[in-house]
């Protein structure tokens, strides 16, 4: 199963490959119907909720969710070895972003500080110092689902983007840049597409956004965050460039197999991968290694994941297990250290190390447990 517009990059991967301008709005119409047609068939159990939160990351999760063109058979490196890579060194300090409604029309921001008085969070050195900060408040239109869907903070953590539904049934809106603490919100662009798990994607220097547009015809590109000046991309070289915004690999599932990538599409690595109730999935995340990928859990409807189903080895095709518990978030951190978060543990977050052993507990305060983490920057 694979619905066209599952996630931003799915749908747009599907247009690199036409030749000539392509009515996106037409299509999304008509995803739209079939969309709706295909929630009556699921039960309610299957269905997705959006505000019941089975939608983040990283930008929220590291690690691109691009899609990748599968390798024809499943392989497995023989030597159980993926490409070799050169991590940065690990960054330590971290910021956990959580979205919480208030009430119907309101989204509060808020943000988890993580530091170590000891420079470090070497096993039993010592703990780890937690601020919370309350950000900004985000209004919206009861009913409109895009700005839960798409918001996204800076890697530098000042400003923080998302897009306002139009009241269209083509899944796009208003572009909106804002700081992240206090001020007005600023619209940048229209017609910028809202679904999928990364439907905005901060460029590393959070001077820029990966976006997708609709119109006459189909636009991927960049957006100026001060400015709003939009700069068209071919449809590939966007891909490679918002994969690489977050880790040097992308992945995909399609038709029973996780395929994982280099952010050019190149070099795939296929296993077999199938969610249980056979519904469309999503990687959320890949390792600095490429070899663990985060698979979301399912869903039959293109809004934004955030938790994940399983984290896979793509040298052995099974799930990673995990001694903390049943991971349900990860983030992938550049030195193949993780932060994960366990199902049915909202209080606490994980960090382990590239082994997968635990350095340290992130605590998160009682009134954000029923928040939902998106995001995570390290450094």
């Amino acid at each position: 199963m694979n619905a066209p517009m599952d996630n931003l990059r799915s749908g747009l991967a599907d247009l690199a490959g036409d030749v000539n301008p392509v009515d996106l709005r037409d299509r999304a119409l008509r995803t739209s119907r079939r969309i709706g047609l295909r929630r009556t068939a699921v039960t309610s159990a299957l269905s997705l909720v959006l505000l019941g939160g089975a939608g983040f990351t990283a930008v929220a999760m590291t690690g691109g969710g691009a899609p990748a063109e599968p390798a024809t058979t499943p392989t497995v490196s023989p030597s159980g070895q993926v490409s070799p890579t050169d991590p940065a060194a690990a960054r330590v300090a971290g910021a956990y972003y959580l979205l919480r409604m208030a009430g119907d029309t309101k989204i509060e921001l808020h943000v988890l500080h993580e530091s170590y008085r000891c420079g470090t969070p070497d096993p039993g050195t010592c703990a780890p110092d937690i601020r919370p900060e309350r950000l900004r408040t985000i209004d919206l239109q009861k009913g409109d689902h895009c700005p839960w869907n798409s918001v996204a903070v800076s890697p530098d953590g000042a400003q923080v983007a998302w897009v306002v539904g139009t009241g269209q049934s083509d899944g796009s809106g208003d572009l909106m840049v804002a700081d992240t603490r206090v001020g007005e919100a600023h619209k940048l662009a229209t017609g910028v597409l809202c679904g999928g798990s990364r439907a905005l994607v901060w460029t590393p220097d959070s001077r820029r956004l990966f976006i997708g547009k609709l119109g006459n015809a189909a636009t991927v590109g960049t957006v100026d965050a001060a400015g709003g000046a939009f700069t068209p991309m071919e449809p590939q070289a966007w891909k490679e460039a918002e994969t690489l915004a977050s880790g040097p690999f992308r992945g995909s599932v399609r038709d029973g197999l996780l395929t994982v990538t280099e952010a050019d599409g190149t070099a795939p690595r296929s296993v077999a991968y199938r969610d249980e109730h056979d519904m469309d999935v999503v990687v959320l995340g890949v390792s600095a290694d490429g070899r663990f990928a985060a698979v979301s859990t399912g869903a039959g409807d293109p809004s934004r994941r955030v938790y994940v189903a399983a984290v896979v080895d793509m040298t052995t095709g099974k799930p990673v297990e995990f001694a903390v518990g049943k991971v349900n978030q990860v983030w992938f951190q550049a030195d193949g250290s993780m932060v994960v978060r366990v199902e049915g543990d909202t209080g606490t977050l994980y960090r382990l190390d590239p082994d997968r052993r635990l350095i340290a507990e992130i605590p998160v305060e009682s009134a954000l447990m029923n928040a939902m983490p998106f995001q995570a920057v390290f450094g």
